[in-house]
């Protein structure tokens, strides 16, 4: 069997239940996962997304795309998307692990002209310089990362997030390890994903983004199979389905606005495919979130 199918690719690990949040990243202390796991975090990787790992305490054995290491605090570890990663922990492991979207880090390239982030890229960092200014920023990013969805906190992750991005920039070695490159249909994946965030509220057909990638729609869905279990479509869906989200959180605009700005030309249509994905309607999400809120401040 094709090693592709062997290893398996969830958002988080340890989480087979996926469910798309309207957060941008995921933030949460080393040990937590660690510990969960006996200290042991099996081969897996991570589609649509970039993880950081900051070891502040404790020491632990990794492979990256096979190849094994060693990890002694302080360090940092950049896990870029698919990359195919394993770690075993010391028990007395401290530190943080920060999942970001891959939304983010496109926009952050954008906006420093790079083309292609020290964040994107899977390296291991010993910490030499900068240590006070990096667990600075990683406090702020977990404070406000705890704090229940409400205005200008999403943004402030976002530029928290940056601000991340542009001390790797700044810190990261000069020559970076690349010769574990991705495989041609995790590229086609990544270029995929990178269509997608592009071009979501177009409505586009799979078949459309097949012939900008150079592939067959059946090639297209058949590499989403193999490396995130699911087909073209879903995936397209799964990111307007976020977007909604984002909107019905974090904005007031209506369900109809919602619906004609995700490229819906009927809203009733949005608020069934809203339902048929998540099991309520837009309002009742809406609701629902909102109560959340209220009770946390």
């Amino acid at each position: 069997m094709n090693q592709t199918y062997q290893i398996p690719t969830i958002e988080i690990y340890g989480e087979q239940a996926k469910s798309l949040t309207p957060d941008l990243l995921h933030c949460e202390p080393l040990i937590t996962r660690s510990r969960a796991h006996q200290f042991k975090i099996r081969p897996h990787r991570h589609p649509g997304l970039t993880q950081i790992f900051y070891l502040n305490r404790g020491h632990g054995q990794a492979n990256l795309d096979g190849d094994p290491t060693t990890l002694k605090a302080p360090c940092l570890v950049v896990i870029s998307e698919m990359c195919v990663h394993d770690f075993t922990w010391s028990e007395d492991v401290e530190g943080s692990v920060i999942s970001i979207s891959n939304l983010i880090l496109d926009k952050l390239e954008d906006t420093l002209a790079k083309e292609h982030l020290a964040m994107k890229t899977t390296m291991i960092m010993t910490i030499r310089h900068g240590q006070r200014e990096l667990e600075g920023i990683l406090k702020l990013l977990s404070h406000e990362y705890s704090h229940p969805p409400k205005d200008s906190r999403a943004y402030a992750l976002i530029f928290l997030v940056q601000l991340l991005g542009i001390w790797l920039e700044r810190n990261a070695p000069l020559r970076v390890d690349t010769a574990n490159l991705q495989n041609r249909s995790a590229e086609y994946f990544s270029r995929f994903s990178h269509l997608i965030n592009r071009d979501f509220m177009k409505q586009r057909t799979v078949e459309s983004y097949a012939e900008e990638l150079g592939i067959t729609a059946s090639y297209l869905n058949n590499l989403c199979r193999q490396l995130v279990n699911k087909n073209a479509l879903q995936l397209i869906h799964e990111r307007v389905l976020l977007e909604a989200k984002r909107n019905l959180i974090y904005t007031v605009q209506s369900v109809s606005q919602i619906s004609y700005g995700l490229g819906f030309t009927d809203p009733a249509y949005f608020s069934r495919f809203f339902k048929r994905l998540t099991g309520q309607p837009p309002k009742a999400f809406r609701l629902a979130i909102n109560k959340i809120g209220e009770q946390h401040r």
